[in-house]
């Protein structure tokens, strides 16, 4: 393990944490702030009432001001009070001070132009996670740090799985599935997870085009006329149309060898691999994204004959899935102990598929899998409802004839006023009912939720609240890490993630979200290296075996995209 000495030094500080009641920390966004934007700081056991904002070269006060009255926050077990110095809009470097204690240093810049790193890096980690390819240095060098490495997984041959011996497709049948993105810190590769993926990534194309139109992010494909984001996904496109069976429209779940490999380099990995799997859930995801790439990519001279192929195979999925109304989760073969991804029901993935292809193709058929009466929730792959209904929201004026658009805009409208109630009334003011896994892809995606709500109903009073979601990933959390690998003052530098364990640079690959807080599970390093295994605010461990909480994953990074896109577009 590289990084094993850090291990000691984290029981010990846990083991200092444990015997203390409580400390005095102030907590902001390290990246900063626009000017224009609501700027406040999180402060925890606070006895002194005002706080100053000071220059971070002269040390002089600009801004002093009071801290609001503090809560009790049992996720935390601290006591919680905010400083807000919104006022203060002059470009610069600042940290806040509240009697001796200080907050990291932020800066405050004129415009969104603040978070262009951070998006060029959120953006970058897909091309990083690319599967199939060498990462070649003059796309993979980052501030002076190169990560370049050679290719691993061709995936040229892998096996059908005997679990899904059929008489056209035989047990090892060999099957081509290269290219694709790495799910997370392994090497596997998962239809369900690059569905949400592919969705929230072209849902911030199509809300944030103008903005992307204009960026490169220095990937093979810079030089073609297609926007940069787009040539990133369509990497993943091609892979998951491999995993499409042409007899009978069917999808597979995932491509993985029989256990996690050892922590080692992509092209170190010789395990064979197997195409494993085949189930409804899959098909339907399949469907829909397939669906709205349709959409897309029509017309793209890059891409010509994607668009039809895309809907040609959107339609196969969907008419798979349809005629088998039986459904069962996907469980692992006996011999196979990776990832399942298994969904508990499929009528969150039918209605998902059934508003895309509405969308698509106008055929009023697919309106009558599309029940709007129903809860919406903060999507996940677990729940992908909302991503039918995001689709609906953005294309309001194509399904007017074959659904109720008021009834789309009053569920969309209750989820967004929801989030926002949270952030205004929860004393952590975190859109999040849970610190579940990946609980900052939650808060990313709760963000995206609100961004949608700004961009869709025209209401500035979300913009706030998806501000923060974004402050909140950033550093301001009882953590107090910027969540985000390569970015502030104290962000995730041993994350579980086989490449960066292994490639022997000291700093992890830039740009990527770690999973985050969260207390359900801390026995992956044992519960006393935790610094809590009862508070889930502040139950988060930089440390390499913390799969639990420090690996990142596409579908944690899709949504921060997402945010940072909105925020730097909206304060441009």
């Amino acid at each position: 393990m590289k990084h094993g000495i850090s291990i000691i030094v984290s029981v010990l500080l846990s083991l200092i944490s444990a015997t203390l009641m409580s400390q005095n920390f102030i907590y902001v966004n390290q990246i900063g702030y626009p000017t224009t934007a609501t700027k406040q700081a999180l402060v925890t056991n606070l006895t002194e009432k005002t706080f100053f904002v000071k220059d971070a070269v002269s040390h002089n006060d600009v801004m002093k001001g009071t801290v609001s009255t503090g809560k009790f926050w049992r996720e935390s077990n601290e006591t919680i009070s905010w400083a807000d110095f919104t006022s203060l809009k002059k470009p610069g470097k600042y940290f806040i001070k509240i009697g001796k204690d200080k907050s990291e240093t932020f800066e405050i810049r004129e415009n969104g132009k603040i978070y262009d790193d951070l998006l060029t890096a959120t953006v970058k980690g897909f091309y990083f996670w690319r599967s199939g390819m060498d990462i070649l240095p003059e796309y993979a060098t980052w501030k002076g740090i190169n990560y370049a490495r050679k290719a691993g997984h061709i995936d040229s041959t892998v096996y059908l799985h005997a679990s899904l011996t059929s008489a056209k497709r035989p047990a090892d049948t060999e099957l081509n599935s290269h290219g694709g993105w790495y799910d997370a810190g392994e090497y596997a590769k998962y239809t369900t997870n690059a569905a949400i993926t592919v969705h929230t990534l072209l849902t911030s194309y199509i809300t944030e085009h103008k903005q992307y139109d204009t960026l490169s992010f220095n990937i093979p494909e810079s030089n073609n006329s297609t926007p940069d984001l787009l040539d990133e996904v369509m990497y993943e496109l091609r892979w998951m149309l491999t995993m499409q069976d042409p007899n009978d429209g069917g999808v597979y779940n995932k491509v993985t060898p029989l256990k996690f490999p050892s922590f080692l380099m992509p092209a170190d990995d010789k395990a064979d691999r197997y195409m494993i799997g085949k189930t409804i859930d899959c098909a339907y995801n399949f469907a829909a994204t397939m669906a709205l790439a349709s959409r897309v990519y029509d017309g793209n001279k890059d891409y010509p004959d994607f668009s039809e192929k895309a809907k040609n195979a959107a339609l196969y999925a969907y008419k798979f899935a349809s005629k088998h109304s039986e459904y069962r989760p996907f469980v692992n073969p006996p011999d196979c102990n990776t990832g399942t991804y298994d969904s508990e029901s499929v009528d969150d993935e039918r209605f998902w598929a059934s508003c895309e292809l509405l969308i698509l193709t106008g055929d009023k058929k697919y309106a009558e899998n599309i029940n709007l009466f129903q809860i919406f929730n903060v999507p996940y792959w677990g729940d992908v409802a909302t991503l039918g209904l995001i689709s609906l929201m953005l294309n309001r004026d194509a399904i007017s004839e074959a659904l109720d658009v008021n009834a789309v805009e009053k569920r969309f409208k209750a989820l967004a006023d929801n989030l926002l109630a949270m952030y205004k009334y929860q004393t952590g003011k975190v859109p999040l009912r849970e610190f579940v896994w990946g609980s900052n892809g939650q808060i990313a995606n709760s963000g995206m939720i609100l961004a949608l709500g700004k961009k869709v109903m025209k209401a500035d009073k979300y913009t706030e609240a998806a501000q923060y979601c974004l402050d909140y990933i950033l550093g301001c959390n009882c953590t107090g890490y910027c969540f985000v690998t390569g970015f502030g003052s104290l962000s995730p530098h041993y994350i579980h993630d086989r490449r960066c364990a292994t490639d022997g640079i000291e700093e992890p690959i830039p740009g990527y979200m770690v999973g985050g807080p969260n207390v359900k599970q801390t026995t992956d390093c044992g519960r006393s290296m935790y610094p809590t295994n009862r508070f889930a605010a502040r139950a988060y461990l930089d440390e390499e075996c913390s799969y639990s909480t420090n690996e990142p994953a596409i579908n944690w990074n899709a949504p921060l995209v997402f945010l940072t896109a909105f925020i730097r577009g909206e304060y441009k």
